[in-house]
């Protein structure tokens, strides 16, 4: 039986993919985890945009805030530049001037909840610039980010005007700037800084729930027929690569249908709701994107699956296998951390070299292929060297498996693998 049998892969994997298809687990997985996807991306940016209206509040009216100052002027263009800031949600109002009776009333008011706050810029105060804004939500960032724009543009026109600047030049030279970022070659096409971050956080979660669900459920399927004798069966009528094989073909196949589910589901959902088409469009995922996720994809799945195969044919119980399962996906973790420096200067040496090294290729090249476009060369290197290192993955996982999976009792040595790779 040395031929290396196609047809009888394909039959261990058909298994293995009705198998798997038919469980309870796969259904769930593929419909729930969209909507938990959906939920986590989406939910930040609700929760944001409600505390940027101030939706949170007890009252549907606009939020009072308070300016309570000595120099009335000062306190209106604070007011008036809170008012002009786009998306607000303010009612600001002015107090002039300011006593400690005065103080006392906006802290009843403040405490009746008739205010969201106030700031208090008495004389002291405006000489040494420390503003205290009192409130009753201390975790509001957004409006207090707000005041202090508004305080820093207030004071500083003040002192314009007092220098003898007109109010239109005061007002034209404070203007607030629009930074667009654009893509290098193509000036047509808008640069979304999130558009990387959430593809490669959405690659980097599929290919960790792949690894710690297929590749794992590989290792498994490994050690079950392992432990139970199975194998010695089925290899009458089959070598071992061609278990391996269809082993990691057939699951593999079952992750690419839930990709295939998700990628349908998205487009359902994209021809349904407004929403969806705008945020895809935003993101400007087109086809040529979604070709190199499931051409990454599938290689890093084929790769870390083989070690997998090659782990679970090693040892003889799940704890014992466990073991190594950090081991395993330590490259993964590595490339995660990267993700942030290779985003922002994805030409690096240090972003070049992450991208072709085979074990973290499939996350970083990735991303460099989603923020920027990496010289053709580089990419066909890194699919190169990622091919290459599957295929020796797969014969070194092969030799081990076909001693490994017939060996029962104490956990082998590192001598006795090195022997059994030589041997085999």
């Amino acid at each position: 039986m040395t031929d290396f049998s196609v047809k009888k892969v394909w039959i261990i994997a058909k298994r293995e993919y009705l198998e798997r298809v038919r469980t309870r687990s796969f259904l769930l997985s593929t419909f729930v985890t969209p909507l938990l996807m959906g939920a986590f991306l989406v939910l930040p940016t609700v929760i944001s945009e409600s505390a940027a209206r101030n939706i949170m509040r007890d009252s549907e009216r606009p939020a009072r805030v308070v300016i309570a100052s000595d120099n009335r002027a000062l306190a209106e263009l604070v007011s008036g530049e809170l008012i002009r800031q786009k998306g607000t949600r303010y009612e600001p109002s002015v107090v002039s001037p300011t006593s400690t009776g005065e103080r006392e009333r906006l802290d009843k008011q403040l405490n009746d909840s008739d205010v969201e706050g106030y700031v208090w810029l008495d004389g002291p105060a405006i000489a040494s610039r420390h503003v205290v804004f009192s409130t009753r939500r201390i975790s509001d960032f957004i409006l207090q980010h707000r005041l202090s724009d508004a305080l820093s543009y207030a004071f500083a026109a003040q002192r314009m005007v007092q220098q003898g600047n007109s109010a239109g030049d005061v007002a034209a030279t404070l203007e607030p700037v629009t930074l667009t970022a654009v893509r290098a070659g193509n000036t047509s096409a808008m640069y979304n800084e999130l558009r990387g971050a959430i593809v490669v956080f959405i690659l980097m979660f599929v290919m960790l729930f792949s690894l710690l669900s297929y590749g794992v459920m590989v290792m498994r399927s490994v050690m079950e027929e392992k432990s139970s004798r199975i194998t010695e069966v089925l290899m009458c009528a089959a070598s071992a690569p061609e278990l391996m094989s269809g082993k990691i073909l057939g699951t593999g196949s079952v992750g690419l249908t839930q990709i295939g589910v998700w990628l349908s589901l998205a487009g359902f959902g994209a021809s349904r709701s407004l929403f969806l088409r705008d945020t895809i469009a935003a993101l400007d995922v087109g086809p040529s994107l979604i070709i190199y996720f499931v051409i990454f994809y599938t290689l890093g799945y084929l790769l870390y699956s083989a070690i997998f195969a090659g782990v679970g044919a090693i040892f003889n119980s799940i704890d014992e296998a466990q073991q190594w399962n950090f081991v395993v996906i330590l490259p993964l973790i590595a490339a995660s951390a990267m993700i942030l420096p290779v985003a922002t200067s994805s030409d690096s040496m240090l972003s070049v070299a992450g991208s072709l090294f085979p074990f973290c290729s499939p996350i970083l090249m990735f991303e460099r292929l989603a923020v920027h476009n990496p010289p053709l060369w580089q990419v066909a290197l890194s699919l190169i060297l990622l091919i290459a290192t599957i295929g020796g993955t797969m014969f070194v996982s092969a030799r081990i498996y076909r001693t490994g999976i017939l060996m029962y009792g104490k956990r082998p040595t590192i001598r006795e693998v090195s022997r059994w790779l030589l041997q085999a």
